[in-house]
């Protein structure tokens, strides 16, 4: 995005912040972003996030009792501050509860937080080893002073503090992908080796760490407590990440039973390459479901943020067909090729493949500002022959080519429950997704980027 877009959109978080309203799209594909930081770095507002009763209160005064609770967490861009809070709160408030002694690993495409810069180096002041990688991009591109707060003051403090240096803390970028040739440091995950009394934590969802990931985008978080291997499997992950020099093998994961977590670049030994997600679609069955949809119809649903590129052409064609066959489909999208929508538009014996764009533009100026922002995959009913099966795949991955060459992470869940709210909260808003508000007269909508304020990859 251009500089003076930026200014722009800074100026419009500042005042909507002001009366509780959204602002511009934080876009974690993209490599510039409009509207990220929180207004108390550029002047004298205050982000609502910043007073919010999750990063205070009887929590962190009691850090004893303070876990963070397993399993699927969702924020909504629009609704309460709790509801807007929910996973940049539960970040905040894991990374507060670090003891003296424990570690912190982020990696998150981008980092535009005062809240959050501020919590990271309180950690580090009471002894915690913190580790923060970040997209290059997002700190060349764009003005990111909290960043460049971020490592001057973990690198004074190192040095103020005498710290050894087998407990320092660092934040820096990787350049491309951290473990890949290509692409871009695109993953959103935060291991915990404890918060509370909980140990062995990993969060990995669709959500950065910024403030505008949390008003105005919807996104998803998974939370494991207590799996040691699984956290022992991503922090060795992440070991790679830090050194920022290509790997062998850049398609990786790792099964406990019902979970499983993965990274990519989607190449695997020998340069074959691998899709999760066309994995998952290739065992799916339509019908025989039990309880599941309608007349035993296997329920399929696909929010894939953006979907576009051969990637995501290939996806299309298996939902098309699973759609034909008779599964009850749904696709809620943000970015989709032109391509991708003409195939999937075309007429079925059963209709079009039902899709929904899941944008809004909230203040009238013709381009969107909110969006859904996860990257899901649910499947209820017939896999691999069990008429039974819930299967959910959620991580940070696009459905694109740019996102094959990326760093990503992904999780697939074998399991009911979280299955059955991934898939409620993607119809949710699949059935209720806030409309446009009217254009501002003398708005030519074919003069208007309406995307400027997203990427397409």
């Amino acid at each position: 995005m251009r500089p003076a877009r930026f200014l722009i959109a800074l100026v419009l978080a500042a005042s909507l912040l002001a009366v509780g309203g959204p602002v511009s799209a934080d876009d974690p594909t993209r490599s510039s972003d409009p509207a990220v930081s929180e207004p108390s770095e550029t002047g004298p507002a205050k982000s609502s996030l910043d007073r919010s009763p999750l990063l205070r209160g009887s929590a962190l005064q009691k850090p004893r009792r303070y876990s963070p609770r397993p399993g699927v967490a969702f924020n909504s861009a629009l609704g309460s501050r709790a509801d807007r809070n929910r996973i940049f709160g539960k970040i905040i408030a894991a990374i507060n509860h670090a003891p003296e002694r424990s570690r912190i690993r982020v990696m998150s495409w981008n980092i535009m937080s005062r809240t959050a810069v501020d919590a990271l180096l309180r950690a580090q002041a009471r002894g915690v080893k913190v580790r923060v990688l970040m997209d290059n991009t997002n700190l060349v591109d764009i003005p990111n002073p909290g960043f460049k707060r971020l490592k001057a003051g973990f690198k004074h403090a190192n040095q103020r503090m005498e710290i050894k240096p087998s407990r320092r803390s660092y934040a820096k970028t990787c350049i491309q992908s951290c473990r890949g040739a290509r692409g871009a440091a695109h993953s959103k995950i935060y291991p915990f080796s404890k918060t509370g009394k909980a140990k062995d934590v990993v969060m990995s969802g669709s959500a950065n760490l910024t403030v505008a990931g949390a008003i105005n985008q919807w996104n998803d978080m998974y939370t494991w407590v207590g799996n040691r291997r699984l956290f022992n499997f991503a922090s060795r992950v992440y070991a790679e990440m830090w050194k920022d020099v290509p790997v062998a093998e850049q398609f990786v994961q790792f099964s406990t039973g019902k979970d499983l977590l993965g990274f990519t670049p989607l190449i695997g030994p020998g340069g074959r390459t691998a899709d999760p997600v066309q994995d998952l679609l290739s065992r799916v069955t339509c019908t025989g479901a039990t309880g599941a949809g309608k007349n035993g119809r296997t329920i399929v649903r696909a929010a894939p943020d953006v979907m576009r590129n051969e990637r995501g052409m290939a996806i299309a064609r298996r939902l098309r067909e699973l759609w034909i066959q008779g599964c009850d489909v749904r696709i809620a999208y943000t970015v989709m090729g032109v391509d991708v929508f003409r195939f999937l538009g075309t007429g079925t014996a059963r209709g079009p493949v039902p899709k929904k764009h899941l944008v809004q533009d909230f203040d009238g100026d013709g381009e969107f500002d909110n969006y859904f922002h996860l990257k899901a995959l649910t499947i209820n009913g017939v896999f691999d022959g069990n008429p039974t099966s819930f299967v959910t795949l959620n991580g940070s991955s696009n459905w694109s080519g740019y996102a094959a060459v990326s760093d990503e992470n992904f999780g697939i869940l074998f399991r009911r429950s979280p299955t059955l709210k991934y898939q409620h909260f993607i119809d949710y808003w699949y059935e209720n997704f806030p409309k446009n508000v009217p254009l501002d007269e003398g708005i030519d909508l074919s003069k208007v980027d309406r995307y400027a304020n997203l990427d397409l990859d």
